[in-house]
């Protein structure tokens, strides 16, 4: 394998963002680019159009070069610089479009060889995206193998899944340096003086992707005199994501569940509000719970805090906070899990 430098494994990734935002600023799109669209709608129906040019317009601007710059600022030049003979396994989730692209990003800059695991409901992003770097670079394309097949001869592994994977990643790559990832969800904490412009960004963190990312919030904490209809007005915006199919059958058949049971909701008619302390809600579903002081938010948080990835606040409580409306909105130095993978990979 070719090695590149530092600065030649940059520009890759600076050109990738920039054929990125050529694609996406060309109206109307060219007909390969539409194709793509189409096919990975028609793969995976939570994969919208919108959707994938919300993701694609995300990774148009982190790669940018001096975003990449300021990127790996933060570690010891010397260390991208030497020869790095790891292999690493990278096995993708696929919730949301391109969620997996982080990690082949790290491997790439710390100039490791990538075996990539794509998951079936991202497969067509992912390899278009390698396709496009060896077009870019062709001796960038020997850093990436998409594994078709059982992985063999890799060095380090770093997996996202499920729990349930994620029991299985910890036993079966045990003997390997690794990072696995489980399942995390995202709480926002709104205040009284929270105001009517932070609670429609709020509503960017519960809807995009239709609330299938990490990083989407699935739990609210309120004021115990919280007005809801505050809250209602603000989600308006995304009224017309129940017109989506698999989200509307996933909000009826909650609706009716919780009728069955005799549980109680406040029904948005596009998203059910139900009070319960779990910090996961299903699709459709909007957790909220009430507290009489931020003493108790903060102590719910740090007995979860292994399975929470954002907190949106206007407090500060932890280093995972980010501002409203900005959970999908992640720069390259805020890593999944808060695990540093780039360090890593660098180690």
């Amino acid at each position: 394998m070719k090695v590149l430098s530092l600065n030649q494994r940059i520009q890759v990734l600076a050109d990738l963002g920039e054929m990125i935002r050529f694609e996406l600023n060309n109206s109307p799109y060219n007909a390969t680019f539409e194709t793509l669209l189409s096919k990975v709608n028609q793969s995976n129906p939570w994969f919208t159009i919108e959707s994938t040019i919300q993701s694609l317009s995300s990774w148009a601007i982190l790669l940018e070069n001096n975003h990449l710059k300021q990127f790996i600022s933060g570690y010891d030049a010397q260390l991208f610089e030497k020869k790095n003979d790891k292999v690493v396994l990278l096995i993708l989730a696929g919730n949301i479009p391109l969620v997996g692209m982080h990690d082949v990003v790290c491997s790439f800059l710390s100039g490791s060889k990538s075996m990539i695991k794509v998951s079936s409901k991202d497969a067509l992003l992912i390899k278009y995206f390698i396709d496009q770097i060896g077009k870019i670079n062709p001796a960038a394309s020997e850093y990436f193998e998409i594994c078709e097949t059982k992985a063999q001869g890799f060095t380090h592994v770093i997996a996202t899944g499920s729990n349930n994977s994620a029991r299985y990643f910890d036993h079966y790559f045990s003997k390997f340096p690794n990072i696995i990832r489980k399942n995390r969800s995202s709480l926002a904490i709104v205040k009284q003086d929270t105001t009517d412009t932070e609670l429609k960004n709020l509503a960017n963190d519960v809807f995009q992707y239709f609330g299938l990312g990490c990083r989407n919030v699935t739990q609210l904490w309120v004021p115990r005199s919280f007005d809801f209809d505050r809250l209602k007005n603000a989600f308006k915006a995304y009224a017309t994501v129940i017109n989506h199919n698999k989200y509307a059958n996933n909000y009826d058949y909650h609706k009716a569940i919780a009728l069955m049971n005799g549980d109680s909701f406040i029904d948005f008619e596009f998203i059910l509000l139900q009070n319960n302390p779990a910090l996961k809600s299903p699709l459709g579903v909007l957790h909220y719970n009430f507290y009489e002081n931020l003493t108790e938010v903060n102590s719910y948080i740090q007995e979860h805090r292994e399975q929470i990835q954002c907190i949106v606040s206007s407090e500060s409580f932890s280093s995972n906070e980010v501002h409203f409306g900005q959970t999908q909105q992640p720069k390259l130095w805020d890593f999944a899990d808060q695990i540093d993978t780039l360090q890593f990979l660098l180690s």
